[in-house]
């Protein structure tokens, strides 16, 4: 038997590429007039905040309606970085809360 043997099958701890990276999170410091605009199913566009690369938000009609926070928040940004686009489906609205599924576009 020749070479290291076995097959590879990858890390064991799985990771996303970018084009794979999709995760539900509720959104951050809401914004009540933006947030009384959205319904189920509307797309918002995620985007850095103006302020610098470190705040991640999701627009509606290019209005901020919240921050993205989340254990994949440091995936996500190194993504976007790297010139990849993503957007976020409404998932649920309950009061001022709003769940998000964000994936790649």
């Amino acid at each position: 038997m020749s070479g290291s043997g076995g097959s590879y099958l990858g890390p064991s701890t799985p990771t996303n590429s970018c084009a794979t990276l999709q995760f539900d999170t509720q959104l951050a410091s809401p914004k009540a007039l933006v947030v009384a605009q959205l319904l189920v199913n509307n797309i918002l566009d995620i985007a850095f905040a103006p302020m610098g690369h470190q705040v991640v938000i999701a627009l509606w009609n290019g209005a901020e309606a919240g921050g993205i926070v989340d254990p994949n928040l440091n995936q996500l940004r190194n993504c976007m970085t790297q010139g990849e686009q993503y957007q976020a489906r409404v998932l649920q609205i309950n009061g001022g809360q709003v769940r998000l599924r964000v994936y790649h576009v």
